[in-house]
């Protein structure tokens, strides 16, 4: 093999995304691992949601459950947009995400933010302080439900690859720091979930009253929001790569 060409395959994105050493890689684990996690207790959540009325303290339980997972997440994902826009090399050449997901993700993260902090306003705030905290949180959750719903839709298909990676046994797909990634994750759960056991208001349920219609209207806007994505995403990966 000529050197210019050894040159070509060693500057080419490939090669560093699929090197085991590679930070990327290893990132993107991390990343994977944490969102499986917070996708199936989103799921566990929206259900509790349906009957909140009745549900009210499993609802808060896995509300602050959620927290440790998404805190792993901001960070993974903080971590590669940091590196990519500070010129790390490693994360340059792997190249940004799609230009329609790295519009979205400031939002996503802002309204993230807004709903728990709303959450934990309603749980930890006074009465005179509910009223506020309550037209916060339905209004986040409203806006949160289909900038996640894109979210979700973008990325979904790409983390069960991931995560059969990061168990097989095959060492052409084996990364190293596996542990480490698991022992942060499940260290984030059993935080949040001493966390979740101290705080919530158990025996807080009472009679059911329908659907919430923040719910009802946040699904709406997703389903709408995800038709919508799917043409611009596909667009948009023609000059990204994800």
């Amino acid at each position: 093999m000529k050197k210019r060409d050894v040159e070509a395959m060693i500057n080419s994105k490939e090669f560093y995304a699929k090197k085991k050493w590679s930070p990327i890689e290893r990132n993107k684990r991390m990343t994977a691992i944490a969102g499986t996690v917070l996708f199936v207790l989103i799921i566990v959540e929206l259900v509790i949601t349906a009957k909140l009325h009745e549900l009210i303290s499993e609802h808060i339980f896995v509300g602050i459950l959620l927290s440790g997972p998404l805190v792993v997440k901001i960070f993974s994902t903080g971590y590669r947009f940091f590196l990519y826009y500070t010129k790390s090399p490693d994360f340059v050449r792997a190249g940004p995400p799609n230009t329609l997901l790295r519009l979205l993700a400031p939002f996503l993260v802002l309204i993230t933010i807004l709903v728990f902090i709303s959450g934990f306003g309603l749980v930890l705030g006074g009465h005179a302080k509910k009223g506020l905290f309550l037209k916060i949180h339905a209004v986040s959750i409203t806006l949160w439900l289909p900038l996640l719903a894109v979210h979700i839709y973008a990325y979904i298909r790409k983390v069960p690859g991931l995560i059969a990676n990061d168990w097989t046994r095959k060492s052409k797909f084996r990364v190293p720091g596996r542990e480490g990634r698991v022992g942060i994750n499940v260290a984030a759960l059993i935080v949040s979930g001493i966390a979740a056991i101290i705080m919530t208001p158990w025996n807080a349920g009472g009679h059911g009253h329908g659907i919430p219609s923040p719910l009802v209207l946040g699904i709406v806007a997703a389903v709408i929001a995800v038709l919508i994505a799917i043409p611009l995403l596909r667009i948009t990966n023609k000059t990204t790569k994800l």
